[in-house]
């Protein structure tokens, strides 16, 4: 049976003693997984399915389609970059201690695994347009998170001179991570969180 039609069978329910936020939570977890590990093409559905303790008919339980699965696990994978820095990154911190704050929140999760994952959902929108529109979506959902924690903390620091529009520096930010871990096997020994704080500590002077 194709990974693009639901299989109904009775076996093919999570159990009833799992609950529904867990089972959607274990699908999206080896999602994860296996859209890295394979890619959004050759991923099957019931490999995730079955990473996650279940048989195929438990991922069209709680998604539409393969396409829906990766919105979601993308939209994820946005959720805790950003859970990450609006956890650690607060108006009151110190401008001596920003670098070593955002170092934590970047080092809380594997870059390059996300990276994996992030390569995949960008092939795969430029192969088919018509998911273009929910990367579109999720990356200004990060960039506009970015943005938001960027005004919180240079709002609350007007002795601060970020050197250019806040607008900018979030986008470069966003930028230099992402470059940093795409580029990663040509930079032996360079941490994409290091880059990043360090780029935030050159930018913070006084006015």
């Amino acid at each position: 049976m194709s990974d693009d039609a639901p299989d109904t069978t009775d076996s093919d329910q999570p159990s009833p003693r799992t609950p529904r936020a867990e089972v959607r939570e274990r699908l999206l977890n080896s999602g994860a997984e296996v859209f890295a590990e394979h890619g959004v093409h050759e991923a099957r559905l019931d490999e995730v399915a079955a990473r996650a303790g279940f048989s195929k008919g438990a991922v069209y339980s709680n998604f539409s389609s393969k396409e829906d699965l990766l919105a979601e696990v993308m939209q994820r994978a946005t959720n805790l970059v950003l859970g990450a820095l609006r956890e650690l990154v607060r108006a009151d911190i110190a401008a001596v201690d920003i670098g070593d704050v955002v170092r934590a929140a970047f080092g809380r999760h594997d870059q390059s695994a996300q990276f994996a994952l992030l390569s995949e959902f960008r092939g795969y929108a430029i192969r088919h347009p018509e998911f273009m529109p929910e990367w579109v979506r999720q990356r200004r959902v990060l960039q506009d998170g970015v943005h938001e924690l960027v005004d919180l903390w240079f709002g609350a620091h007007p002795e601060i001179d970020p050197g250019m529009p806040l607008e900018d520096l979030s986008a470069v930010l966003i930028a230099a991570n992402v470059g940093t871990v795409f580029d990663s096997a040509a930079l032996p020994g360079k941490n994409p969180g290091e880059v990043v704080a360090g780029l935030v500590e050159a930018v913070i002077r006084r006015r």
